[in-house]
């Protein structure tokens, strides 16, 4: 990969640190809620399909907590 004079001026980790995530972003709003992006989104998409706004939809998707995966354990006293 060729590297610009840009590029050469300031290293590549250096570059990476400089980004600042918006507050109101989907990946800020996960990162705080502890939802994986991937999650939310999917979870924004059903609720727009359903009629709800975007806005609203995220307020709801954010409120749900995220359930435990996989299968459910036996559980014997």
């Amino acid at each position: 990969m060729k590297l610009t004079d840009r590029g050469k001026e300031t290293p590549l980790m250096k570059r990476r640190e400089q980004r600042v995530l918006r507050a109101d972003s989907l990946t800020a709003l996960s990162r705080q809620s502890g939802i994986p992006l991937s999650t939310l989104k999917t979870r924004i998409r059903a609720l727009m399909a359903r009629g709800i706004s975007r806005e609203r939809a995220i307020e709801i998707a954010l409120s749900r907590p995220v359930g435990p995966q996989g299968r459910p354990r036996a559980h014997d006293p």
